[in-house]
């Protein structure tokens, strides 16, 4: 299994499985890593990304893949600006972004079909109570279920 090093702040990152997707977490500033396809497999569906913004302003992050700058686009119909490698390697999500997105997709009926609720329910509780344990991995939500 890989480590990956998050591109905000540079600590190791760790991986949650839920269901078919591998999500990289910092524990540190609350960002997220998924490879390619995986954030359009938590929202549903294949969503389009927008072509690069210059107006969003220049890559501060590397790929913690292939260490390319990432490119900051807004992710489909939202005004969630993620950073996207170039190479299609994945996308890096700051805390809060993940929810943003599941949230705007889950409002629209007919582009979320197949979108399962309860599952971004379940994410955007994991992220948002995400304490850790005393050796620094995560520990269950506080409902005591785990996002899986």
């Amino acid at each position: 299994m890989r480590t990956i090093q998050c591109p905000q702040c540079n600590e190791p990152c760790i991986t949650v499985q839920y269901g078919t997707v591998e999500i990289d977490c910092c524990m540190s500033c609350s960002g997220i890593w998924l490879d390619r396809g995986e954030l359009e497999a938590l929202v549903g569906d294949p969503v389009p990304v927008e072509k690069a913004d210059p107006e969003l302003g220049p890559p501060d992050r590397d790929c913690p893949i292939c260490v390319d700058q990432l490119i900051k686009e807004r992710y489909g119909r939202t005004s969630v600006v993620v950073d996207k490698c170039p190479h299609g390697d994945g996308v890096w999500l700051d805390e809060g972004e993940l929810q943003a997105i599941l949230a705007a997709y889950a409002s629209g009926s007919a582009d979320a079909a197949g979108h399962d609720d309860q599952a971004a329910g379940a994410l955007t509780d994991f992220f948002s109570n995400h304490p850790t344990d005393d050796a620094g991995g995560a520990s269950a939500p506080p409902s005591g279920k785990t996002p899986n």
